[in-house]
């Protein structure tokens, strides 16, 4: 057989935890193999969705999923980058807190 990936997987059949969009339940699920770009995935049911967030640990340490292939109860996943977009400059909490410091600069 041909290897594809970019990278070679380690196998690792832990369990874990799939979280969908809004959902505040998990599921649980199977990592059976995985590597800095993806994993594959086994779970009890067919997971329809195409991103999950997964985590080991309940939600400290967590992957986002983008699914790049499905057999049946099985999935190949690719982790994707997410960033917390920043706050905006004109943020009223930021704008409190500089001139809460710039009074408490005058005070001294």
């Amino acid at each position: 057989m041909i290897e594809r990936r970019a990278m070679k997987r380690i196998p690792v059949n832990r369990a874990a935890r799939l979280s969908f969009g809004e959902l505040r339940e998990t599921h649980p699920c199977l990592v059976r193999d995985i590597n800095a770009l993806g994993a594959c995935i086994s779970t009890p049911y067919y997971i329809f969705a195409d991103e999950f967030v997964l985590s080991f640990d309940g939600h400290s340490g967590v992957f986002f999923c983008r699914i790049a292939w499905r057999k049946q109860t099985l999935c190949g996943v690719c982790f994707l980058l997410r960033r917390r977009s920043p706050k905006a400059a004109n943020d009223s909490d930021t704008l409190a807190n500089v001139v809460r410091l710039d009074r408490h600069l005058i005070a001294t």
